[in-house]
């Protein structure tokens, strides 16, 4: 191989004489050498050496070389610099975060248990019944299945190194995750039976049918005041002037439209859900049809004298079934929570 590039370096500068020709000038050139003198200031005696213009050329390109470096040293020095205080100062922002996350942590584990407690004691204050709702998983088998999922989470996440798991407080927060899912049927359970009990209350006639009133006669056992003698009141008579409004006390179907010369006068019946119905009388005005569908609050009538009545006012009755009345009084202005 050298013979072959001997050979083609003997051929090529025989075919270009006039390049070997410079060549050979350079190198002439290059190895002539220089003589330096050196007198040191106060002594007689001085000294000299000699260098070839290559060495110096050499020595020229080796310091360009070492100050080119020297520089570039420096400035990656001032960049990493730079990049080190950035990051320390990005640490520092996150470390805070990861604290206040923490103590966050801490604050929501400390609300779920007071929270979960709540919950048990409202399961057994509406007579909870259901035993399966009771057997809740135990806290150290929610925490191993935290601590499973989280292991093949790792595992599967190529981002972590080798042996590196994730923070505690990752693991703390899954089975917080956890222990809340596993009480999500405690939690419904307490919700139907609010839901249902707002929706019986919803339906029961707790509305006040007068925005206001002076009752003058209550339910029970009475001296009549138009015929003298003694009787049961059904109802309660809350007098007001005529024309006030009269309201439905619960959302119903007006079930009876009718007039009474010696008795209730103009009146209305609402049936309402569970069995309850009420009875509006003495009415002055009637604004609802039989058979029609009435919202909680509706105005259906004003109040009047018409019928066996001494003056204006409604005569309330609020039965449980036809036939068992109950003293409305009892209904009136009733806190449901």
């Amino acid at each position: 191989m050298d013979k072959k590039i001997q050979n083609f370096k003997k051929k090529f500068f025989q075919d270009n004489p006039m390049l070997r020709d410079k060549i050979e000038k350079v190198k002439e050139k290059g190895h002539s050498r220089l003589t330096i003198l050196i007198i040191p200031h106060g002594y007689d005696s001085s000294f000299n050496f000699h260098i070839s213009i290559f060495t110096i050329i050499f020595i020229i390109l080796l310091l360009c070389s070492l100050i080119s470096l020297a520089f570039y040293g420096i400035f990656k020095s001032s960049n990493t610099r730079k990049e080190i205080s950035n990051l320390s100062k990005i640490y520092g922002e996150y470390f805070d975060d990861y604290l206040d996350s923490s103590q966050y942590l801490d604050q929501i584990e400390e609300d779920y248990s007071a929270l979960q407690e709540n919950l048990l004691e409202i399961f057994a204050s509406i007579d909870g019944q259901d035993e399966e709702l009771l057997k809740l998983v135990e806290s150290d088998v929610i925490e191993q299945d935290s601590i499973n999922e989280l292991k093949d989470e790792e595992k599967k996440d190529k981002e972590l190194m080798e042996g590196r798991s994730y923070l505690s407080e990752v693991y703390d927060l899954r089975n917080l995750k956890l222990n809340m899912q596993s009480r999500i049927n405690l939690l419904d359970a307490n919700y139907d039976y609010f839901n249902n009990r707002l929706s019986v209350l919803d339906n029961i006639p707790l509305l006040n049918p007068l925005p206001n009133w002076n009752t003058t006669s209550t339910f029970g056992l009475r001296k009549s005041p138009t015929s003298g003698f003694w009787e049961f009141h059904d109802g309660l008579d809350m007098a007001n002037a005529t024309g006030t409004p009269i309201y439905a006390a619960a959302p119903g179907t007006v079930v009876r439209l009718a007039y009474s010369k010696t008795g209730y006068g103009y009146h209305i019946v609402i049936g309402h859900n569970y069995g309850y119905y009420t009875l509006y009388a003495h009415c002055n005005r009637i604004f609802v049809r039989l058979g029609q569908a009435v919202e909680k609050g509706k105005l259906i009538a004003e109040v009047g004298a018409t019928g066996n009545v001494t003056g204006p006012h409604l005569h309330y009755e609020i039965w449980v079934g036809e036939g068992n009345k109950a003293d409305p009084e009892e209904y009136l202005n009733v806190n449901t929570f």
